[in-house]
Parts: C-alpha cells; sequence; structure tokens
C-alpha cells in the first residue's frame, strides 16, 4: 500500500526543511507587515480589524495551543502541514507519484518564497485547488464538499468570493455572509475599511499586468542592474518557453485538455486573473507580485503537469510503445 509513497513524503520532508531552514536564516524570520498583521491576530482576537479575513489567523492560534510553539513559528507549521494535506489528498486521486511532482511545483523559487513566509497564500492555494477537485466530482454526480470550501475560501482570503461566479449552494452563501456581517458589525466594513479607491492611470495598470503575467511566464522578477544581461536573459527564456509549448503541442501533450479536470483547472486560472485584475483597477492593494499571482498561476501549472503525465501514460500504453519495449531492434 505504501509503493510510490516515499517520493511524495521525501518532496514534502524537503519542503519542511527549506521552510524552517530559511525562516531561520531570513533577518526577520520570513515575516512581512502583513505577516505581523496575522501574527498580532493570532495572539490577540481583540486587534482583529477586518484587513485580513481570520482564517489564516485562527489556524496559526490552533496550531500555536496544541503544540505549544511561538505563533510565528506555528504559522510555518500550518504552512508546511496545509502542503502535507495537499500532497495526501492527491496521492489518492492521481498516485504517489504523481503527488510527489505537484508537490515539486511548490520548490520553484517564487512559490517555495511564498510558503516560507507568514502569509495565507499557501493555505488558500490548497484550498482553491481542493475545490477545483470538488466543483469537478459534483459536476459528475458523486458525493462532494463543495458547499464547505466555497463557504470556508473567503475566510482565508476575500478573494475567495471569485468562485462565486457560478451557482453555489445556500450554505457557501450563509458561510461567506456570516464573515462579512462580523466584518460590517466591528468595522462598519465589509471587508475591514474603504476598498473601492482612486488607483494608477490606465497605462499604468496595463503595464503592471503585462510584467506580472511576463514575471509568471518567464520567471524574470524585474532585474534592475545591467539592462543588456537583463534582455539577454528575458530573450532566451521566452525562446525556451516558446519552444516548450511547440514541443509539448507537437508531441499532443495537449490533447489531454479534454480531461475535465485539467479543464477546469486552467478556467479557475483565468477567471481568477480576471478577477484580480479588474480589482486591481478599481482599488489600490498590492502591486500585481507573484504572492497575488500564485492562486491563478499554480492552478495552471498543476493542470499542466496533469496533462503531461496522463498523456504520457497514455503513450506509454499504447500498442506502439509496447512493441517497443518487446522488441526494442
Amino acid at each position: 500500500m505504501t509503493r510510490g509513497y516515499p517520493f511524495p513524503l521525501s518532496v514534502w520532508a524537503l519542503l519542511g526543511l527549506l521552510i524552517a531552514g530559511l525562516s531561520y536564516r531570513h533577518p526577520t524570520h520570513a515575516t512581512s507587515p502583513d505577516s505581523l498583521h496575522y501574527l498580532r491576530v493570532a495572539t490577540d482576537w481583540q486587534a482583529y480589524d477586518g484587513t485580513f479575513p481570520p482564517g489564516y489567523s485562527l489556524l496559526t492560534w490552533v496550531t500555536a495551543t496544541l503544540t505549544q510553539l511561538p505563533v510565528l513559528w506555528a504559522s510555518k507549521l500550518v504552512n508546511w502541514l496545509a502542503l502535507g494535506v495537499f500532497g495526501w489528498l492527491w496521492a489518492g486521486r492521481v498516485g504517489p507519484k504523481r503527488a510527489g511532482w505537484l508537490l515539486t511545483l511548490w520548490l520553484l523559487p517564487g512559490n517555495l518564497r511564498i510558503a516560507t513566509y507568514t502569509w495565507s497564500e499557501t493555505v488558500f492555494v490548497v484550498g482553491l485547488l481542493e475545490t477545483v477537485w470538488q466543483l469537478n466530482q459534483q459536476k459528475q454526480n458523486r458525493p462532494n464538499r463543495v458547499w464547505l470550501l466555497l463557504a470556508l475560501l473567503p475566510w482565508v482570503r476575500y478573494v475567495g468570493l471569485f468562485m462565486f461566479v457560478r451557482r453555489v449552494p445556500a450554505t457557501s452563501l450563509i458561510g461567506a455572509g456570516l464573515l462579512l456581517a462580523l466584518n460590517l458589525f466591528l468595522t462598519n466594513h465589509l471587508f475591514g475599511g474603504p476598498r473601492l479607491l482612486p488607483t494608477e492611470h490606465l497605462p499604468d495598470l496595463f503595464e503592471m499586468a503585462t510584467g506580472a503575467i511576463l514575471n509568471e511566464f518567464l520567471l524574470y522578477n524585474r532585474p534592475h542592474s545591467n539592462p543588456t544581461v537583463f534582455w539577454l536573459a528575458l530573450t532566451g527564456q521566452a525562446i525556451s518557453v516558446v519552444g516548450l509549448f511547440l514541443w509539448l503541442r507537437r508531441n499532443g501533450f495537449f490533447v489531454e485538455t479534454r480531461n475535465p479536470l485539467v479543464r477546469d483547472l486552467f478556467r479557475t486560472g483565468l477567471l481568477y486573473f480576471m478577477v484580480l485584475f479588474a480589482l486591481r483597477c478599481l482599488s489600490p492593494f498590492d502591486p500585481l507580485n507573484e504572492r497575488l499571482m500564485l492562486p491563478g498561476s499554480i492552478c495552471w501549472l498543476v493542470g499542466l503537469v496533469l496533462a503531461v503525465q496522463s498523456q504520457h501514460s497514455m503513450m506509454s500504453r499504447s500498442p506502439e510503445r509496447a512493441e517497443m519495449r518487446t522488441n526494442p531492434s
């Protein structure tokens, strides 16, 4: 029964070591002003002001209470445990080997940084991917927990409400409504304060969105030092990405996008980006950095990995491949 599980367990253990080591070595132990807000609420619930939903702080408080760890290190444990839950759930669906490869997505530098920091994005992304899976089960008339996940997503990040553009159960609306009612009672605002404020001019917003997309797909991270090196690196990465896309297309890997789950992952990622860009035009929150882009990009990455792996399995089982294995000459 444990065949194949050493791989995802090893990846998860490596993630834990990296999260702990990077947090310990970082000058602020991988915290930011947002992190301090989460930690302050986790230690004193009277500090809750609706700036961020209480879900992540609640998980940190529960973990700190159960383990007797300081809230800072409890938050790191929350992120690592969330990744473990992700690996465990998907191992039972796509197999341990594939789940291990999905876990390796968190070893990408940007994703690892987000998982290391005391931020709610890691928990939110795990919940979002689980919601996509449960919605896929709902479409096939199988038992699911869509109502619960849709109700809980906004409690981790307000943007979780973007999943409410489709028809949702009444219980999910009640769960999200309770959060908004709590904020309204405590702060006289649905989201802890005024959100619809003047933003940058349209050309600046367009440049920001374009840069965010390039950063996700080319991983160039806007270096500022040597322009020549920057453009050479950008050009090389662009050629690599286009070449990879053409190679995958030529080998038929994108045929698997007809898989309903893969298609739902791509659609969810696209919907998230559309809602995020629309909200950024209406509210001057943080720039469109890797932290804000992560939920959409990882939906696409998970979908791509599943599509490639499924197509590879289909090709391996084909009569032509079987003939090659039995008669290599």
